[in-house]
């Protein structure tokens, strides 16, 4: 584990690494790290400048800070935090003698072939900057890793106007992971037990697991386990629908069919879609009325890695609703869009990311009139909330039809898709047209918990 300056020498030593390169491009090219407001802020003439502008606890590593002490009371470990550092490489230079490209093939081929800080070149940056003596990163067992982030060029305009407010100048966006950071000083011990004492709590009974067909209002369920029509190399052309509506999941192109793979989750399969264009078209269910949806529920199980936009579940998010997780600057976090009769679409994201490779129970919630219309949870727990479309339901009124696993558009049955293709696993998937009460969301996911462990 490092000490505070961890994340500072991440930084000062990119900047040496960068420097070793980029001028080997174009001669004259230097490396910065300061805020790319404008011409007076800093930033070189020709080079590349470096700016940190966002800083997320690190996904994989969250459960890793247990307690710190062990029975006996002894020091196990420090309390630590790891985290993702998000950095804009922005390039600057000659645009007639095509500088800024020339650098930023440079960087990129050095991040690409060498994507790791050595030791060598963080010690260097330590002792070149008298601020960052006592830095200790360079003792740290974990090496810190640089990856390109895949932002639209939307993503990078919203970037530039909302922290930079200055022309958009080109730029790569690159992840740093993992950096962990000890707390100073050891923690303090547990207050010792005085007086021990019982006290007798009246007794809890617990909510019995509801199958989602054992409440009302059930319109699809997706099993990874029942009911799939799948060829010999697992393609699948038909998901049927378990709710009785007969409301399946199908794709009659074959190269854009998900696969079955099994036993992915406590013994279970799950449907595996690539990312690119795979996904299921829903038959005979559609929206074609204005304010058609007062309550929504649904829950996905899902595993994913991927860093891009992604959809579990579309019927047009500028038309219905849809669910699915954010790409570009802040990746990975669950996404639960809404539109209403009249006015913006409105999007609900987690807090945190969820493209950690661990399966996970999503679960969204739309009530009409309620204090909060839409709520999001994440395992059991709810993280986010929103007070969105007051006094509305949901649909603008156009005819939409959807899909599993990609961005719906479609005004016919299996029609246009806006890209967004799910890059994961699926598991489970159900929906009701209606917000279940608090009760039945809990004995709903108890069924999720009995089934997959």
């Amino acid at each position: 584990m490092s000490n505070h300056l961890a994340i500072a020498t991440v930084t000062a030593a990119l900047m040496r690494y960068l420097q070793s390169v980029v001028g080997a491009a174009v001669g004259n090219a230097v490396v910065t790290a300061v805020r790319p407001d404008g011409p007076n802020s800093g930033v070189p003439a020709t080079g590349v400048n470096i700016f940190l502008y966002q800083a997320t606890p690190n996904a994989a590593w969250r459960n890793q800070d247990l307690p710190t002490r062990r029975p006996d009371g002894s020091l196990a470990q420090r309390p630590q935090i790891a985290l993702d550092l998000h950095y804009l490489l922005t390039f600057y230079g000659d645009e007639a003698l095509l500088e800024p490209q020339r650098i930023l093939g440079s960087a990129v081929a050095a991040l690409h072939a060498r994507p790791v800080l050595t030791r060598e070149e963080i010690r260097s940056a330590v002792a070149a900057l008298p601020f960052l003596s006592g830095s200790d990163l360079a003792d740290e067992i974990e090496t810190v890793k640089f990856t390109p982030q895949p932002l639209t060029l939307e993503e990078l305009s919203k970037l530039w106007s909302v922290l930079f407010q200055t022309p958009y100048v080109l730029s790569m966006a690159y992840d740093a992971s993992v950096v962990l950071i000890a707390a100073n000083g050891q923690p303090s011990m547990a207050q010792p037990v005085q007086r021990p004492a019982i006290h007798v709590l009246p007794s809890v009974v617990g909510l019995s697991p509801a199958a989602p067909d054992a409440l009302p209002g059930l319109q699809l369920w997706l099993r990874g386990d029942a009911d799939v029509e799948y060829a010999a190399s697992g393609a699948i052309s038909a998901w049927r629908d378990q709710s009785g509506a007969a409301h399946h999941a199908v794709q009659p192109t074959a190269n854009q069919r998900p696969l079955l793979v099994r036993g992915v989750i406590n013994g279970r399969p799950a449907l595996r879609f690539d990312g690119v264009d795979d996904c299921l078209a829903i038959e005979q269910l559609t929206y074609a009325t204005a304010g058609a949806i007062s309550g929504l529920t649904l829950f996905a199980l899902l595993r994913t890695t991927s860093a891009q936009a992604q959809t579990l579940i579309s019927f047009d998010r500028s038309a219905y609703w849809e669910a699915g997780l954010t790409g570009g600057v802040g990746a990975g976090r669950g996404r639960w869009s809404t539109q209403p009769q009249v006015g913006a679409t409105h999007h609900l994201d987690s807090p945190g990311p969820l493209n950690d490779g661990l399966w996970r129970l999503v679960c969204m919630r739309f009530a009409a009139g309620a204090t909060a219309t839409k709520q999001l949870f994440i395992d059991g727990v709810l993280i986010a909330t929103a007070d969105a479309h007051p006094g509305q339901n949901l649909g603008n009124g156009a005819a939409r039809f959807g899909f599993v696993g990609a961005a719906s558009q479609a005004n016919v049955f299996n029609g246009a898709v806006a890209g967004d293709f799910f890059r994961g696993e699926l598991a489970e998937l159900v929906l009701y047209h209606r917000a279940l009460s608090d009760d039945e969301r809990d004995r709903v996911e108890q069924y999720f918990v009995e089934k997959y462990g």
